[in-house]
């Protein structure tokens, strides 16, 4: 029998426990790294202005900046640097470069001068020449370059080959951290059509077109009065909440081959309801915990997990149109509702009777509608990489009519088991 698989890059995160020396010079490193990010911003400033004006003819690029960091080390005042690690002050030149790029492409806001905290990190290359990484690592140590092998919690299940990049960090507790991503072997499921729906809330975190109901994690909201006293303990309450959502995912991967979601807009959803001083806004207290309630639940990363593990096994992600009335529309029949407040959680159909729960009707229409939803919605194309298909919008299906502008009856066997949700797939890889 064949086996399907795959080779992905997957990232761990392990907790390390280094020596007061290696702690020392974490500290050393970071404030190098900190000082070459910020005196080559302030260099790079220059060097636009100039060139904005018209005074030179190209502004510096990392290599040149490169090139100045080796003459800073040569330099009385900035001699230590020579004492330190080379390679993550190189990266920190590097991230000032991908964040200039990032910028001049409209994604971010201008790089801004990096300031002493509690939690930062340093980033190092790791050169597969070195013997004694590459025997630390073949070992299963936790080898980082500069510091030597770093103790560590890693698990004996877990074999990993020597990754190209590392990333040491610490966090406001105190605690250090080792991150690092490595090629794999993902084994994908076997082929699974059936589909569901996912409806996100803030009470309720997330409803499935099954029924099933999981509630979120409450204890980051019941610290948040003692937030100012009880930072130390935060942090594992907020880990707590980062366990429900991959249990939550990993969940739904491992039972189901088709994963319909809303395309929410959630940037959206919390903007602020201030309003202006012409023009104030209204329940600006309500929206303002409403708003707390959306970025405590994490639609935006439930949604990342779901897109990245289903890429790793093999599953399909349909986006229903943000704008779609899946709590409105009855699940049965299909009739619109025209009236119907936030404060509805269970109504009568008016058409057939149909009594709904709110969340679990959204769900099964989300079901619906995804198969039907614009392209936009659907951010594009929907793939399965990981069984080597692309599924782009076809001509039928740019111009197809959303269901819910459909007079024909449907029931709940139709939107789960129907071939409209499921369309068929073919295997792409295999390994013996």
């Amino acid at each position: 029998m064949r086996r399907m698989v795959m080779h992905i890059n997957k990232s761990h995160t392990l907790r390390v426990y280094p020596n007061q020396e290696q702690r020392r010079l974490f500290a050393r490193t970071e404030g190098a790294c900190r000082y070459v990010y910020n005196r080559a911003l302030a260099e790079w400033g220059t060097s636009y202005q100039q060139k904005k004006a018209g005074e030179i003819e190209k502004a510096k690029s990392v290599i040149d900046i490169s090139q100045d960091v080796t003459q800073w080390k040569k330099q009385e005042d900035t001699a230590r640097l020579l004492e330190l690690p080379s390679s993550p002050l190189t990266q920190a030149l590097r991230a000032l470069d991908d964040a200039f790029k990032r910028f001049f492409k409209g994604q971010n806001r201008s790089p801004k001068k990096h300031r002493r905290q509690k939690a930062c990190s340093i980033r190092s290359q790791l050169d597969p020449r070195q013997k004694t990484a590459a025997d630390a690592w073949a070992n299963q140590k936790i080898f980082f370059p500069g510091f030597g092998i770093l103790k560590s919690s890693l698990p004996k299940r877990l074999r990993v080959a020597q990754p190209k990049m590392l990333t040491l960090s610490r966090d406001a507790c105190g605690r250090y951290f080792v991150a690092f991503m490595v090629e794999v072997e993902q084994a994908l499921h076997p082929e699974n059509d059936q589909a569901v729906g996912v409806d996100l809330g803030v009470k309720i975190l997330v409803v499935y077109s099954t029924g099933e109901k999981i509630k979120a994690h409450k204890a980051v909201i019941k610290l948040r009065r003692k937030l100012k006293h009880a930072q130390k303990t935060l942090s594992p309450k907020q880990g707590a909440m980062k366990d429900t959502q991959h249990k939550l995912t990993d969940d739904l991967i491992q039972r189901f081959g088709v994963i319909c979601l809303e395309d929410l807009n959630v940037k959206g959803m919390m903007a602020s309801a201030k309003g202006t001083e012409e023009a104030p806004g209204k329940h600006v207290a309500q929206k303002a915990g409403l708003n707390r309630g959306i970025a405590h639940a994490g639609f935006g990363e439930i949604r990342r997990q779901i897109e990245y593990k289903a890429h790793w096994r093999g599953c399909r992600v349909l986006f229903c149109d943000r704008w779609a009335p899946t709590s409105r529309t009855g699940s049965c029949c299909g009739a619109y509702q025209a009236t119907f407040s936030l404060k509805i959680r269970a109504w009568t159909c008016s058409n057939c009777g149909a009594v709904h729960d709110r969340d679990r009707n959204a769900a099964i229409n989300i079901v619906t509608f995804a198969p039907g939803g614009t392209p936009e919605a659907r951010a594009g194309n929907v793939r399965s990489k990981a069984r080597g298909e692309v599924y782009p919008p076809g001509p039928d299906e740019a111009i197809q009519p959303t269901r819910w502008d459909l007079d024909e009856p449907r029931t709940e066997s139709q939107l789960l088991n129907g071939q409209e949700v499921m369309p068929s797939e073919t295997r792409c890889r295999s390994a013996a």
